[in-house]
């Protein structure tokens, strides 16, 4: 699969998540298991060396790549947003925005 048909799966795939699971709306680390589960329907019964073994070999998708377009999604589509996503937008976003060095022009 190359890689942008492979990103493309990635996108699908984390959308269809957050649709049918809010659960994985707040919790990234849920949300990569429903992921892989999606990729390897056998990975609740596979023991944890086989799972580092694929893992490792790039069978699963990456944790970063699932974050980040679970971030793009939730931007682009308020609906899949997960409870805790307004409060963090609207206090520490701007929070962090302020402590960091203002950029010399």
């Amino acid at each position: 699969m190359g890689m942008l048909n492979k990103v493309e799966s990635i996108k699908d795939t984390v959308k269809q998540i957050l649709i049918e699971n809010p659960k994985a709306r707040d919790n990234d680390r849920y949300l990569m298991l429903a992921v892989w589960v999606r990729e390897n329907r056998d990975l609740p019964t596979i023991s944890f060396k086989a799972f580092a073994y694929d893992f490792t070999h790039g069978r699963y998708s990456d944790t970063e790549s699932i974050r980040r377009t679970r971030q793009k999604i939730q931007e682009q589509h308020p609906e899949l947003r997960g409870e805790s996503y307004s409060p963090r937008k609207v206090t520490e976003e701007p929070e962090m925005r302020e402590g960091m060095p203002k950029m010399m022009t």
